[in-house]
């Protein structure tokens, strides 16, 4: 790296205010965390498979703007390097409230991983947005701009 001329900058220790938007988004996963695990018992294997869900979710988000044409490339997510694919979907399936409650913990973790995605959307997307005080006049949303249209019925892994 050093013939690249890449230079590592670290934030100080015990900084986190340094780390802004990361730092939300673990704030933000922790507290989707706690809310779904609050009431539920999951063994150590259950735990860990929850939290590799949550992490392809959080990893599988882009980095970039998604284009609309379909001749771009497909856009840029944090699992693209680190796992080398470009395609890092897992099966979907249905999954309702009541296999929280089934035998077969699998179904179980889909289900949470399928609420985290729904509760994470709803935290994550909004930070997404530009926010400014509105002290100085700016114009209204015009044919051709370019806008978020959000869909709460897309699949989990799916971006809008």
């Amino acid at each position: 790296m050093l013939h690249k001329d890449i230079i590592w900058t670290f934030n100080p220790p015990y900084a986190s205010h340094r780390g802004g938007a990361w730092e939300r988004m673990i704030r933000s996963t922790r507290n989707i965390f706690k809310a779904l695990i609050n009431q539920q018992l999951l063994s150590d294997e259950q735990l860990l498979t929850f939290m590799a869900e949550t992490e392809r979710i959080m990893n599988d988000r882009p980095i970039l703007a998604i284009s609309d044409d379909c001749r771009d490339l497909p856009v840029l997510t944090p699992n693209m390097p680190l796992l080398m694919k470009s395609n890092t979907s897992t099966p979907r399936g249905m999954f309702d409230k009541k296999d929280i409650y089934a035998k077969r913990w699998w179904k179980q973790i889909q289900h949470l991983a399928n609420e985290f995605w729904k509760r994470w959307l709803r935290e994550y997307l909004p930070t997404l947005q530009q926010r400014s005080k509105w002290q100085r006049e700016q114009r209204d949303v015009e044919k051709d701009d370019i806008v978020l249209v959000a869909d709460e019925r897309i699949q989990r892994g799916q971006w809008p």
